[in-house]
């Protein structure tokens, strides 16, 4: 049974105001400005209507745009709405992060938001100033990095080049114009250069493979070679795991898209486990867990990363217990932030 309230359908919305206003006001959002707020027709209204709701407490200027589910999403066709509002908050199955136009009108100085868990897990990862600084500090230091190397007592041994590429902080707050972002999963990211990851990444009991939404049993080793994957060994995780790569008849599935790190001390390893009341909770508990490091294989090809790898792909194994080493600066440490992230490190 759900040990919760349900949020969903119409009357849910008044009371979830207050905290789409909470959200807004840490994006920034002024009187008089233009909030765009994206949704599509498979999706619950709830949130859209939320919003709308907020934006209007706040005297700024709300409109919702709601997009058929069945069709790609198209920027071409939305370009000058899309550029002519202030915030963006996306509500929605579509990749907005993926659409060109968005990156144009980002470029602008539109800023956007993209809010896609379930309530209760935005009503439990709201903005907070604590995550936005320890996930700013981490990206500015990432960003400074020209080799990533990563380690754990399990057997992980990967090294990796991430020169020239930008450093994401993502924490749920669009306040600055031309950002992104994303509520709910507090992390720190960067696409490596492709070709560059070698090594073997080893998941143990406990770890998270979140797409398949399983807690990894049977250790699992992956040897990487020239950014793919080329064997996966253990028992039945290795073998859904390696199943699951080649149901998308893609060679790019195999690839080593991104990595990151959790910077959330409020998210929750066990979420996926526990009753919600409505579906859909884990990915952004298990990407932002705090210290938590997160190997993505797939695409990176968003508007964001600045990749090359396009797949349908895009499937995290997050890892507890691993240390982060950048240009031979050892800052995290089996999950605790050391070194120059130290004051990141919260007292918990």
């Amino acid at each position: 049974m759900p040990y919760a309230r349900t949020t969903t359908g119409a009357h849910a919305a008044t009371e979830l105001v207050p905290l789409y206003r909470h959200q807004l006001e840490a994006c920034r959002l002024r009187s008089g400005e233009s909030c765009l707020i994206i949704t599509d027709t498979a999706y619950d209204p709830t949130p859209a209507a939320a919003c709308m709701g907020a934006a209007l407490a706040l005297e700024a200027n709300p409109s919702v745009l709601t997009l058929p589910f069945s069709r790609p999403f198209s920027g071409e066709t939305l370009a000058a709405t899309l550029a002519e509002a202030d915030l963006i908050v996306g509500f929605t199955t579509h990749r907005l992060h993926y659409d060109s136009y968005l990156r144009a009108a980002l470029d602008g100085g539109t800023r956007a938001l993209l809010a896609v868990q379930p309530a209760h897990v935005l009503q439990r990862l709201t903005a907070d100033p604590e995550v936005v600084t320890r996930t700013r500090l981490g990206a500015e230091r990432l960003a400074a990095a020209k080799t990533v190397s990563m380690t754990s007592a399990r057997g992980t041994d990967l090294t990796m080049t991430v020169s020239g590429r930008p450093a994401l902080a993502h924490c749920g707050v669009a306040d600055e114009a031309g950002h992104f972002d994303f509520w709910g999963a507090a992390m720190v990211e960067i696409a490596p250069l492709e070709g560059s990851v070698e090594g073997t990444l080893v998941l143990g009991r406990g770890d998270q493979i979140f797409h398949l939404g399983r807690y990894v049993d049977d250790e699992v080793s992956i040897r990487f070679e020239n950014g793919r994957a080329v064997s996966i060994e253990g028992g039945l995780d290795a073998v859904l795991l390696e199943s699951h790569l080649r149901s998308y008849r893609d060679p790019n599935a195999f690839l080593a898209g991104h990595i990151a790190w959790g910077t959330d001390h409020r998210a929750s390893w066990t979420a996926p486990l526990v009753q919600f009341p409505e579906a859909g909770a884990g990915n952004a508990d298990s990407e932002g867990f705090l210290g938590s490091v997160q190997v993505e294989l797939g695409s990176n090809d968003d508007q964001f990363f600045r990749g090359a790898i396009r797949s349908d792909a895009h499937l995290g194994l997050c890892m507890l217990d691993t240390s982060v080493v950048l240009d031979g600066e050892r800052v995290i440490e089996a999950g605790r932030f050391i070194g120059s992230l130290e004051r990141c490190q919260p007292d918990v």
